[in-house]
């Protein structure tokens, strides 16, 4: 059997299938086949493959040597990792994906021939765990080069400190010099008018800076 699985965001209100159902059904007249089914699934791309009602149960009737045809290759996963464990999963089971966006991988006659297509296959995950890589680590450089950026321009980075109320360090001075006599902190407190919890937070600010 042949299907076709088409998503898009929830994000995006305004969005449909429209383009992905045209450029699956151009693909199916241009290689003179029928879709059994096509199912449509509105979930935004964050969530896992395996998290998607309409995908997993799309999934539940794929049987070996059946074809799952899509627009776009990322749409079977939120990221290249999720992408490339559902490939393989697909792939175990003896599911042939033919993504539109993605060459090689998107030739009907080459996808017919098992062989063929397991070649494709792993240069394709091959390739894509490679390119998933190289963008993490593009991620951590963008990340090492704003900081060192930022320091270079003298910020403070991490979680600014919290300020204490000018009173408060004014007073709080006074009572470790002893000016305010022998009194417990919750009569300090209430001196203050803050609560004791307050207090003894006002006090670890203080001693920590």
């Amino acid at each position: 059997m042949i299907f076709g699985y088409m998503r898009i965001s929830t994000q995006k209100e305004k969005q449909t299938t429209d383009r992905q159902r045209i450029t699956l059904e151009q693909y199916a007249a241009e290689n003179k086949f029928k879709f059994d089914e096509i199912i449509d699934e509105r979930i935004s791309g964050t969530i896992k493959a395996e998290n998607r009602p309409r995908y997993n149960e799309l999934k539940s009737r794929l049987r070996k040597d059946d074809i799952l045809i899509i627009t776009d290759v990322d749409r079977l996963g939120r990221n290249a990792d999720d992408v490339i464990m559902e490939f393989k999963k697909l792939k175990a089971d003896g599911i042939r994906v033919i993504a539109l966006d993605t060459p090689y991988l998107n030739e009907w006659e080459k996808i017919q021939d098992s062989s063929i297509y397991n070649m494709i296959a792993d240069i394709f995950i091959t390739l894509k765990a490679h390119i998933g890589q190289q963008e993490r680590e593009k991620t951590v450089s963008r990340i090492s080069q704003g900081l060192a950026a930022a320091r270079e321009k003298g910020k403070k980075l991490g979680r600014p400190k919290a300020e204490l109320p000018s009173n408060f360090i004014r007073e709080y001075k006074k009572f470790k010099d002893g000016i305010y006599g022998d009194i417990s902190a919750r009569a300090f407190a209430k001196t203050l008018g803050i609560g004791r919890s307050t207090l003894y937070k006002y006090i670890n600010i203080f001693e920590g800076q």
